[in-house]
């Protein structure tokens, strides 16, 4: 079987395919004959926690993986892509972001192969349209018994898409604050010097391209382009301030959503026409959309709202007897989370050894007791611990930490706001049981 999961970076379910038929209209259509999971939750609000939870199957207390500080391999725990290997399957890592923050050189992370195509999604972006020429040669010939993860950045602010053109009508306010004395008279020629005359910047996207040989051909505008009014200070400042401002910002958001759906209909034509046959495709993203959350927006509700972690999640097949075999063609809303991937997967290995693997996606009786979301971080206002089912939300909050241990087993006296023993409770025995079914 060819496995392929298409990990679209920073869309929550709100503005996916599966809540909103006009910003993902081509999405949507594959999904009519797809299962379609409408209670998806990531286990963190960014990439590296969420990706953590994927490879080792548990959250972020587990995985130890919070974010950028800790390494994949702090948990101990076997990841997902060495079983495959020891199984005889092909593994391979392709992302517009790369993953080796807090890892030691060249570790491929267990997969067969891992390419980071650039060293930054913000100063070396590239967009879906290049990425795909790049995946289409890469793509042309897909081992049997391969899982690929294809990872796109085109939803992640700033958004500059090819799409993304400030126009005056579309954009007023932002298109005023753009063009203000100060942007024109200082900040935009200030701008173009560093992006094509400044040495230091010469000097890095030299070393960048040298270090990256694709590079150069697959991003249109290193450090961003001059036309971007994101790449201005106060631009956000002026988004969580102004209504009219933050709502011109959020249609920003949508024409990305647009460009991404675009493309990725593309992608998965391309998938149809090669290797249609006993190949299964999942599409998801990593963690919901954060930047349109105002920093008193995050205060409040904190990094694990319903925006940051409820995700769409579909899984399609363009082999009709594949389809037929996982019963893909229907929706799903009993609560389901990242990471249930880890063991959708082992269940299909035919090998006897990973049939006692239970939390499928594709067992219809799939019903986590709950839902967790994690995360601690030292420049943040609190830690929180999040627990999600049909029924009820609980939600702890504790002392900022950068040590994952902190979110392990969350002692009442830790906890800062306000929660009920019989909440408390709830807690505490799913949590203990969820550590010793893992260590």
């Amino acid at each position: 079987m060819k496995i392929i999961y298409l990990i679209l970076d920073a869309i929550s379910y709100e503005d996916s395919w599966l809540s909103n038929n006009n910003f993902m209209p081509n999405l949507k259509n594959f999904s009519l004959k797809a299962k379609n999971f409408h209670n998806h939750f990531s286990v963190t609000h960014n990439t590296r926690g969420n990706l953590a939870s994927m490879f080792y199957g548990a959250s972020s207390s587990l995985t130890k993986v919070m974010g950028r500080k800790q390494s994949f391999r702090d948990s101990n725990l076997k990841t997902l892509q060495k079983i495959l290997g020891e199984n005889n399957y092909f593994t391979s890592y392709i992302g517009t972001q790369p993953l080796f923050q807090n890892e030691k050189p060249n570790d491929d992370l267990d997969f067969t192969e891992c390419i980071y195509l650039s060293p930054s999604m913000s100063d070396f972006y590239i967009n879906a349209e290049n990425f795909n020429n790049y995946l289409y040669k890469k793509l042309e010939y897909i081992k049997d018994n391969s899982l690929l993860f294809l990872h796109y950045t085109d939803c992640h602010e700033p958004y500059e898409t090819p799409d993304n053109k400030l126009d005056k009508k579309e954009f007023p306010n932002i298109y005023k604050f753009h063009h203000r004395i100060s942007n024109l008279l200082y900040r935009i020629p200030r701008k173009i010097l560093k992006n094509y005359f400044h040495p230091h910047s010469i000097i890095k996207k030299y070393n960048t391209f040298k270090k990256y040989p694709e590079l150069k051909k697959l991003c249109n505008d290193p450090f961003g382009p001059i036309g971007n009014p994101e790449r201005y200070s106060s631009f956000y400042e002026t988004a969580w301030e102004n209504k009219s401002f933050y709502e011109e910002y959020k249609k920003m958001m949508h024409i990305t959503l647009k460009y991404q759906d675009k493309q990725l209909a593309n992608m998965l034509n391309f998938i149809k026409e090669k290797h249609a046959k006993d190949t299964l495709i999942f599409i998801s993203s990593d963690h919901g959309n954060n930047g349109t959350l105002s920093p008193t927006y995050l205060k409040e509700y904190g990094r694990l709202s319903e925006k940051s972690t409820h995700i769409p999640l579909s899984i399609l097949s363009f082999d009709d007897n594949l389809s037929n075999k996982l019963k893909l063609n229907c929706d799903f809303y009993t609560p389901t989370s990242h990471t249930n991937f880890r063991n959708t997967i082992l269940s299909l290995i035919k090998d006897k050894n990973f049939q006692f693997y239970n939390n499928s996606l594709f067992d219809e009786n799939l019903n986590n007791e709950f839902v967790l979301s994690e995360v601690n971080d030292e420049r943040f206002d609190y830690g929180e611990c999040v627990l999600r089912n049909n029924n009820k939300k609980i939600n702890l909050r504790i002392t900022k930490s950068d040590d994952p241990n902190t979110l392990k087993l969350i002692k009442k006296e830790d906890v800062l706001n306000n929660i009920s023993d019989h909440d408390y409770d709830l807690y505490k025995n799913f949590k203990s049981k969820y550590n010793l079914s893992i260590n």
